[in-house]
């Protein structure tokens, strides 16, 4: 009986090539990079801009703002925001010892999973972290902003504002604080008289400054300033509780002694 041999005996010349080893195709392996940290850092973020910008942020993420703690060195912050048809979240505030702050965005206050998609954009984290970087480079932006003339601009603060800013919900005693911010982008120097600054109600009539709070007493606007060319100045002042539409007082060019009326809506 002929034996029938195997292939790779029979013709080995030619299937050689068959009968080798075959290797195993190298299959490229693309890394995706990690998703950026929720947490920022910098030491540049100062202990109250961390805590304004943070709240501001999460307005602007339209989120129902339920609880807010004001960070201090030493003392962490926080934020719960809440908003239906999601689980909401949570932003936390740090401010450093040596300086700088830190916030960080968390899903439905809990930290991010380890194990689960960190990278996903509808997260309230990866939200919270767009926005704060976009809200904070607008208000750089808006800060270097050269207007011409005498620039004022009053803002009524709210509870958490008042909180932020000058360390206690002055709105819930009774007491509105208002910030004022004044750039003399002029060749000319101005007088302007804090006292003579006055709230206009939506019912009519005008309502002179209070005395400033125990908190405002180092940041309150007094009597009368003289603000140079190319000089900001920056400072609150107080009034009862209201509904006021707006502000009014009179700026003096101290080379002509001329008054020029000023309304400043809120």
């Amino acid at each position: 009986m002929r034996k029938i041999l195997p292939l790779c005996v029979l013709g080995w010349s030619a299937l050689l090539a068959s009968c080798a080893p075959q290797q195993v195709p190298h299959h490229a392996t693309i890394e995706r990079p990690p998703p950026p940290s929720p947490r920022i850092s910098d030491s540049t973020l100062s202990c109250e801009e961390a805590n304004s910008i943070a709240y501001k942020t999460v307005k602007v993420m339209d989120y129902n703002i339920t609880s807010v703690t004001v960070a201090k060195p030493g003392q962490p912050g926080e934020i719960i925001a809440e908003r239906d048809g999601t689980r909401g979240g949570r932003v936390i505030i740090e401010c450093h010892s040596g300086g700088g702050a830190s916030v960080e965005g968390q899903e439905g206050g809990l930290p991010i999973p380890q194990l689960v998609n960190a990278d996903n954009p509808h997260k309230f984290y990866n939200q919270f972290r767009r926005s704060f970087t976009l809200v904070r480079e607008s208000e750089v932006r808006a800060a270097k902003v050269s207007e011409k003339g005498l620039i004022v601009k009053m803002t009524k603060l709210n509870g958490v504002e008042s909180r932020i800013e000058l360390g206690i919900d002055l709105p819930a005693s009774g007491v509105l604080p208002v910030k004022v911010m004044i750039t003399n982008n002029t060749s000319r120097p101005y007088g302007f008289d804090a006292d003579q600054v006055f709230a206009m109600p939506a019912g009519g009539g005008r309502v002179a400054p209070s005395a400033p709070p125990a908190a405002g007493q180092g940041k309150a606007l007094r009597g009368e300033l003289t603000i140079a060319p190319g000089q900001t100045v920056t400072g609150y002042l107080f009034y009862p509780n209201g509904n006021y539409t707006s502000a009014r007082t009179t700026v003096v060019d101290k080379e002509n002694d001329e008054g020029e009326g000023v309304s400043v809506p809120f």
